[in-house]
């Protein structure tokens, strides 16, 4: 799909409305000042709390920045408790291929080849740079940032969406088990199968190993991959060792007409 010459705004998709649960509420960032403060909140989880790789700007400004921040669209969840706002305690980043500029790709297409994605579907939807604070994990704040991205995904016709899904620490034995996992069950099909692009990574192909043990490997997933994988998402066969996040991360997708067929609910019991 060919890059435009500038971003596709917001207005111009369907976006959806600002959904609540208790003091919280989502929608999409509106201004500088919220992308700002989505920045910071990555920084204090990628870097602070999981011992991340700043650069020297990023460090002097206290956020994580990328050059896809500025036509990306910025989920946000605000503590509307908060006396000074905003108060945003989860982020998550969607990039549309509309969106790209001339000669850039995804920031997923920096590691891995999704030539045979891309060529495949015709709207694409990068998902990255998630991340909720420490104190409101695993509750409604997860749910906003979910139940607003498949309600942009199902609203807007998106074809295909996918990023990357990450593991903290680079020791690669630590995660052999989730990795052995995620081959066994959900790897991508050689025709859409997505490759790596630079030579620190690891072939799971080459460290896989049949193993009974599922169940213990399954606790290791993380709660948003958990939900891609219920919805027929798809994993590369090399998993990427990120100095810089701390992490080893694989390349995912999902194909959202598949998505939603099988999931009609989807986003109303989300």
């Amino acid at each position: 799909m060919r890059a435009t010459n500038t971003a596709v705004p917001l207005d111009q998709l369907i976006t959806p409305p600002t959904y609540r649960a208790g003091p919280y509420e989502v929608r999409f960032a509106q201004n500088k000042g919220e992308v700002h403060a989505a920045q910071a909140l990555r920084y204090r989880i990628f870097y602070a709390e999981k011992n991340g790789n700043p650069s020297a700007e990023m460090r002097a400004a206290q956020r994580d920045m990328d050059e896809w921040d500025e036509f990306g669209y910025h989920i946000i969840v605000i503590d509307t408790r908060a006396q000074t706002q905003p108060a945003i305690v989860g982020t998550l980043r969607l990039f549309y291929n509309y969106c790209l500029q001339p000669e850039q790709q995804f920031y997923t297409e920096e590691t891995f080849d999704l030539t045979h994605v891309r060529n495949h579907y015709e709207k694409h939807l990068e998902l990255s740079r998630f991340c909720i604070d420490s104190n409101g994990r695993g509750g409604a704040i997860l749910m906003l940032i979910w139940k607003y991205a498949m309600s942009f995904i199902q609203d807007n016709q998106i074809d295909v969406m996918f990023g990357c899904a990450s593991f903290s620490g680079t020791n690669i034995d630590e995660h052999k088990p989730i990795l052995n996992y995620l081959y066994e069950h959900h790897l991508a099909p050689v025709a859409l199968r997505p490759s790596p692009k630079v030579d620190d990574y690891v072939s799971i192909t080459e460290l896989y190993e049949p193993n009974a043990q599922w169940d213990e490997a399954q606790k290791s997933i993380p709660t948003l991959l958990r939900g891609y994988l219920k919805l027929g998402a798809r994993i590369s066969d090399a998993a990427i060792i990120d100095h810089a996040f701390n992490t080893v991360y694989v390349a995912i997708y999902v194909e959202t007409a598949n998505m939603l067929r099988k999931n009609p609910n989807l986003v109303t019991h989300v």
